[in-house]
């Protein structure tokens, strides 16, 4: 009776370390924690890599990138045909209106003259958002839903604004912190899993 109570307690508790274990996997980056997974249109995509956002000298976010399969090349998830996610946990307050006003450097710098005037009423859809938004303050977090075929979800402290259309404007999106001229090079290198 004794040695099987004791099985039964040795299978407990190697359910229950099992089930810990699946619910534990994070990440720190700088303070913050980040997910392993996350689920996006309906899939589950697995963390690609994380890291820190600076300005100058200022910490502003710790950025998480998601996709269905780890890659540590960059236009392989810009241009994926299955969901991505960017998180963006911030470490700072910023405006709304200076957040956006990076994120248009971004794709400015990233995009053709041509590629960013058809993206133009998309990225004023993007300027409604944060105009609405006015501020995202430390702690906060945004996050960015990649989903082919419908677009960009975006959504702040939990609120999901309605979706910005276009693939085109995924990648461009992506192409922030996975372009040719990303805004922080050791960032992007972070994003795919690459380390220094």
């Amino acid at each position: 009776m004794k040695l099987k109570q004791s099985r039964i307690a040795m299978l407990a508790l190697a359910a229950a370390l099992t089930l810990s274990g699946t619910h534990a996997l994070a990440v720190e980056v700088s303070g913050q924690t980040v997910a392993d997974h996350a689920d996006v249109g309906g899939q589950s995509l697995q963390l690609d890599g994380a890291g820190m956002r600076k300005k100058l000298i200022f910490s502003v976010y710790v950025a998480a990138l998601y996709t269905s399969a780890k890659t540590s090349d960059a236009a392989t998830v810009i241009n994926a045909t299955t969901p991505r996610r960017m998180e963006l946990h911030m470490v700072r307050s910023v405006s709304a209106s200076t957040m956006h006003e990076s994120f248009v450097e971004g794709l400015s710098a990233n995009v053709s003259d041509a590629q960013l005037a058809a993206l133009k009423p998309r990225i004023s859809a993007l300027e409604k958002i944060f105009n609405e938004v006015k501020s995202v303050e430390k702690g906060d977090l945004i996050t960015l839903d990649f989903i082919p075929g419908q677009g960009t979800k975006v959504s702040v402290r939990g609120k999901a604004y309605p979706v910005i259309a276009g693939d085109d404007f995924a990648a461009a999106m992506l192409s922030i912190w996975l372009g040719a001229k990303p805004v922080q090079d050791n960032l992007k290198a972070a994003l795919l899993g690459k380390t220094e």
